[in-house]
């Protein structure tokens, strides 16, 4: 195996970009760049692990590349989703059919409960909801989205405030008995749910119209009865990411969980149960598309196991629910290779935000307890989490094949936070080798609003020694400064690419720090340490830079820019 890691790999084509992606789940990384570094550290045959699965892109495409994969994942929402993502081939024919007896049994009944009294003046159908603007923020002045079932009404786009008829026709809705199970239960205390109650919304089943309960009871019914495993699994995923669309944390302008929280906006929309649930099977990025590449690119080599030593024989899958601190039923020295994308401190509350899903698929939270996050809900601050991330490593390590590689890909503006995973490599045993910027897919709702956020992720690539590692500091970067780190790292930027934003400087700074820190452990807390006087962050960063008369500063579009002062 060569040293270097594969560098900024390339985007595909805009059509190959999504590529399986059938559910929503945080931090995914891009399929090309995980595909790049399976194939470039491994062999066909090898075993790939993922302590920290999410949505299963690594599992997903290792199989694509013949190579054999254990994924693993503490939240239960992410096992689900990564088994179903994995999961091939699937019989798309018993599928549809489940789909068309569905569609045969409630289609009409939801679809009657979104009629409008207006026709379509194109084909005389009667119009239906697409969605309706109903927050409090509209005072009771509900605007409505329409198209008939014929598809007219998406080029003069029927938008209208609903008449006081229509508004009695919901209330009528409303005030019938929902039909068939739905969750009620109490919201539980946390940090990004208190969002939530502060809204006064304390049970899930406030999330949603009643309305929307009503047809989202029936979907479910429907779906529960499904024999097929694998079909009824599938349609649950549909389903699943059918719900927050069908909430009340959508407005029409943003996203629902867009800043990765929640928030009941005042101008929140009722969307078209029935309609958003096809959309998440038939739509071009949706469950039925999903399925048929990954029939087509996985095939038949996706053969599950229940324990290890199937691994051994005929086995390419195994998909693990269980804290990444116990790996105990993996044996020593047994994975060749694991890329990973680890909880990124506080900045995602995963438990949290699967909660709604979780409610609705009957999953418990019981797992909370083993979170590798900071939740002060949790009572879990930095050291708790550097703690557990010092476990999950150790793990990786005891499991790893001597010799072989760490793929850690991270983002995080938190000095802490990167202090807590690198002590956490480090005191596992691993050799760091470098560090590689990778541009994402596409920017985040953070990414795109705010100016300090970081734009690209960090893989880290680490290695385990193939023998004992004896580590010495052999330069004298620990009697650098942070401002002598900072603006040597600008300069250097700067000096290839003239121009750049804030945030690039801070993680070209990081970058540095992590290659001249990494090996001193008392160096490396005193600069990243959150209360130390030494540490910096991004506002340090800019005061750094604007001190030295070699720097430009400017502002463009909220963004702030800085170039060398030409000489």
């Amino acid at each position: 195996m060569t040293v270097d890691a594969p560098i900024d790999c390339a985007i595909p084509p805009q059509r190959d970009c999504a590529r399986y992606k059938m559910h929503k789940y945080w931090a995914g990384k891009p399929w090309y760049v995980v595909a790049e570094y399976i194939r470039h550290f491994t062999r066909e045959g090898d075993i790939v692990l993922d302590p920290f699965c999410g949505g299963g892109v690594v599992g997903c495409e290792a199989l694509i590349n013949r190579r054999r994969t254990v994924l693993n994942d503490l939240n239960p929402m992410a096992v689900f989703i990564a088994k179903n993502t994995c999961r091939s081939p699937v019989d798309l024919e018993l599928f549809l059919a489940e789909l068309k007896k569905i569609e045969a049994r409630i289609k009409d009944k939801i679809m009657d409960m979104y009629r409008l009294r207006e026709k379509c003046p194109i084909c005389g159908e009667y119009l239906y909801a697409r969605h309706v603007v109903r927050g409090p923020a509209k005072n009771g002045a509900w605007i409505v989205d329409a198209r008939c079932r014929n598809g007219h009404g998406r080029g003069f786009n029927v938008r209208r405030l609903l008449t006081e008829e229509e508004k009695s026709d919901i209330s009528r809705i409303e005030d019938a008995a929902i039909p068939f199970w739905h969750p009620d239960g109490e919201l539980p205390d946390g940090r990004e749910i208190m969002r939530l109650k502060s809204a006064g919304i304390t049970h899930i089943h406030q999330l949603f119209t009643r309305r929307n309960l009503v047809a989202l009871s029936m979907v479910h019914h429907e779906i529960r009865q499904i024999t097929d495993e694998a079909v009824r699994d599938l349609m649950l995923t549909a389903f699943s990411n059918t719900l927050l669309h069908a909430s009340k944390l959508k407005s029409e302008d943003l996203r629902p969980m867009s800043a990765n929280s929640y928030y009941c906006m005042g101008d929140w929309i009722e969307e078209n149960v029935w309609e958003r649930f096809e959309n998440r099977i038939l739509w071009r990025w949706g469950v039925l598309e999903g399925k048929r590449e990954t029939n087509r690119l996985i095939g038949d080599y996706f053969k599950p196991v229940r324990e290890f030593f199937g691994m051994e024989k005929e086995g390419t899958f195994l998909l693990l629910n269980r804290p990444a601190q116990d790996l105990s039923n993996l044996p020593p020295e047994s994975v060749d290779y694991c890329f990973t994308d680890p909880p990124y401190g506080g900045s995602i509350q995963y438990g949290e935000l699967t909660l709604l899903w979780r409610s609705w698929l009957g999953m418990d939270d019981s797992f909370i307890k083993d979170e590798i996050i900071i939740n002060t809900f949790q009572n879990k601050d930095e050291r708790a989490f550097e703690n557990m991330l010092k476990k999950a490593f150790s793990e990786v390590y005891r499991v790893l094949k001597p010799g072989h590689w760490l793929s850690v890909t991270f983002n995080n503006r938190t000095p802490g936070v990167w202090s807590a995973l690198l002590n956490a490599c480090r005191a596992a045993g691993f050799e760091k080798v470098n560090v590689v910027p990778q541009k994402p897919l596409s920017k985040s709702f953070v990414q795109s609003w705010s100016r300090y956020s970081l734009k690209r992720d960090l893989i880290l690539n680490f290695r385990k020694p193939a023998k004992t590692l004896i580590r010495r500091c052999e330069n004298n970067s620990s009697a650098f400064e942070p401002k002598t780190i900072i603006i040597l790292a600008a300069k250097e930027y700067l000096s290839k690419f003239r121009r750049a934003t804030l945030p690039e400087l801070f993680e070209a700074a990081m970058m540095k720090c992590i290659d001249a820190y990494y090996d001193d452990p008392d160096a490396m807390r005193h600069f990243l340490d959150a209360k130390g006087t030494k540490c910096f962050d991004m506002t340090s960063v800019d005061r750094f830079l604007q001190s030295d008369a070699a720097f430009l500063r400017s502002e463009e579009n909220k963004n702030i820019i800085y170039s060398l002062v030409m000489e």
